[in-house]
C-alpha cells in the first residue's frame, strides 16, 4: 500500500498552566499537613547534626568571614537583616507538586502562630514586573542572571527572570507605604501571560512593591524569606517569623529547638498555595489531501445517486459533483505500522477538486 507523505511537521515548545493534562490540578496547587515539611537550618554546623548547616546550598552567607561582607554588600539595602539570624527555616514543597518554576507572584505560605491562630506570608518583588519571577540585583544575587541583563525590556511569563521571589508577611513586618501584603491576591484565575488570565497581579497598583532604593537606610520593606522557584524551597529567614511559628504544634511537639525540628510537619493550620507551569512539547503534523484526490467510496449506499464505478468497483463521487466524507485521519512510518490516527468530531467534506488540510497536534 502506498501512503501518502505529510505536507509538513514541526516541533514546538509551549508554557501551559502545571497540570493542564491532569484534572486534579489547574495552575494552582496547594500543599497541606505532611506532604508539607519544616526544617531548622543553623549557621554553625558542629551541633552534631548532618546537614544542619544549607546556608551555602541557598547563598546564604554561611561563614563569619562571608556575613562580614555580606554587612558591607548589602548594607544600604533591605537584605541586610538576612544575615542577622543564625538560625533559618526550610520549607519544601514536594518535586511532584509543581511545574518547571513555581510563579513567584503567587505564593501565599500559611503557619501556626505560636499564642494561636495563624499568620500568612506572600511572596512579593523587588521591581514591579509583572513577571514570573523578580527580575531585580536582589533576586540575582540568590538566583540566575535577570532577563533585565540579559536584554529582555519587559519579562513575562513567557521569559522569566531570576528563579526567586521573597517573601513577606504583616503580621512581621507591614508594608512601608501602607496596605497588606495580602492586597491583590486571589487564585480565582491564572496571571497575566498564561491562557485565559484576567488577574493581573499588579504590584504597582493591586499590590504593593518591595521598595529597594540604593543608598537608602530607612523606608524600606524588609523581608522575612526567599522563595526558590524552581527547587521549590522556601527559606524563612527573619529570627522574629522563624520564632513566631508554633513548633509545638508539629509532629515533634516541641518548641524552637533546632536540633529536634528536621522534617516535621503540622496536622493543621499549615499550607502553601502556589501558581506554577510548565513546558509541554507540540508536535505540529499537517496533512493534505489534494486536489484531486478522495474522490471515490466503497460504501454501496453511493449507488442511489448512480454516479460512475471504476475499475476497481469504486464509486466515482465526483463524477455526480458529490463530497466523500473524511472520518479519520492515519498516521504511518516507513515501514507501514500505524502510528496515531485522529477522530474529527464529526466527518470532514471534501470535494474532490478542493484541497483539505487537517493541522494535527500531538502534545508531549
Amino acid at each position: 500500500m502506498d501512503f501518502k507523505p505529510v505536507a509538513s511537521k514541526t516541533v514546538e515548545s509551549e508554557i501551559v498552566p502545571f497540570g493542564t493534562l491532569n484534572p486534579n490540578f489547574n495552575g494552582y496547587n496547594s500543599v497541606t499537613g505532611s506532604s508539607l515539611t519544616f526544617t531548622v537550618a543553623q549557621r554553625n554546623p558542629n551541633n552534631g547534626r548532618a546537614f544542619s548547616n544549607l546556608y551555602a546550598s541557598f547563598n546564604l552567607p554561611a561563614a563569619n568571614f562571608v556575613v562580614n561582607s555580606w554587612d558591607v554588600e548589602w548594607s544600604s539595602n533591605a537584605l541586610e537583616k538576612i544575615e542577622n539570624n543564625d538560625n533559618v527555616v526550610v520549607i519544601e514543597i514536594p518535586k511532584d507538586e509543581y511545574g518547571e518554576l513555581i510563579d513567584g507572584r503567587t505564593i501565599k505560605l500559611t503557619l501556626p502562630f505560636i499564642t494561636g491562630g495563624t499568620f500568612d506570608c506572600y511572596s512579593s518583588y523587588y521591581l514591579g514586573y509583572n513577571a514570573s519571577s523578580d527580575p531585580s540585583q536582589e533576586a540575582e544575587y540568590f538566583g540566575h542572571k535577570s532577563a533585565l541583563n540579559m536584554g529582555v525590556v519587559n519579562p513575562d511569563v513567557e521569559t522569566p527572570s531570576t528563579n526567586v521571589s521573597f517573601l513577606f508577611s504583616d503580621k512581621i513586618r507591614r508594608p512601608v507605604n501602607g496596605g497588606s501584603w495580602s492586597d491583590g491576591f486571589t487564585t480565582s484565575s491564572p496571571p497575566a501571560g498564561y491562557p485565559d488570565a484576567t488577574t493581573y497581579f499588579s504590584f504597582a497598583q493591586d499590590k504593593v512593591v518591595a521598595r529597594s532604593t540604593s543608598g537608602a537606610t530607612i523606608g524600606l520593606d524588609e523581608p522575612i524569606g526567599i522563595c526558590y522557584l524552581d527547587k521549590g524551597f522556601i527559606v524563612i529567614t527573619d529570627s522574629a517569623a522563624t520564632q513566631s511559628i508554633n513548633w509545638s504544634a508539629s509532629t515533634e511537639g516541641t518548641g524552637f529547638t533546632y536540633s529536634a525540628l528536621t522534617q516535621v510537619s503540622f496536622t493543621a493550620d499549615s499550607s502553601v498555595t502556589f501558581y506554577s507551569f510548565e513546558k509541554q512539547w507540540v508536535l505540529n503534523v499537517l496533512c493534505e489531501a489534494g486536489s484531486g484526490e478522495f474522490g471515490t467510496t466503497k460504501n454501496p449506499t453511493a449507488a442511489d445517486l448512480n454516479p460512475t464505478v471504476n475499475a476497481y468497483g469504486e464509486y466515482e463521487l465526483y463524477s455526480v459533483n458529490k463530497p466523500v466524507y473524511i472520518s479519520e485521519i492515519g498516521l504511518y512510518d516507513t515501514n507501514g505500522n500505524m502510528l496515531a490516527i485522529a477522530k474529527p468530531d464529526r466527518p470532514i467534506e471534501k470535494y474532490y477538486n478542493n484541497p483539505t488540510y487537517f493541522n494535527l497536534k500531538f502534545r508531549f
